[in-house]
């Protein structure tokens, strides 16, 4: 298990270790606000090659995403992913809704 910390010695490590592993998947922890109370996710990191940079997710470079994003680990970590469906929130409607019911003409009113 390795951890990389946004630190310069740290950050020469993540990037040797991202241009000689293409395609290995890399966790960040982050803490999502909820109202009930705050709890952690992860969210897997996983870089392509690039001609400018070490590597790019999305549009951010390896460089930066250890400094926005960090610290950054290899090994998936105990906790629930961040995009997770989640299965149904709600149970579906089975009730049939009346249909709408005209609303009545309005007449004006004479002086």
């Amino acid at each position: 298990m390795t951890t990389w910390t946004a630190t310069r010695g740290d950050l020469k490590k993540f990037l040797r270790d991202v241009a000689s592993n293409p395609g290995k998947t890399y966790f960040s922890v982050v803490e999502c606000v909820q109202p009930g109370g705050n709890i952690s996710a992860y969210q897997e990191i996983v870089f392509k090659p690039s001609r400018l940079w070490v590597g790019t997710w999305g549009h951010h470079g390896a460089q930066g995403v250890l400094s926005l994003y960090g610290p950054i680990t290899d090994v998936k970590p105990n906790v629930r992913p961040l995009f997770d469906g989640g299965g149904k929130q709600h149970a579906p409607n089975t009730s049939v809704a009346e249909p709408a019911k005209p609303a009545k003409k309005r007449i004006l009113a004479r002086r």
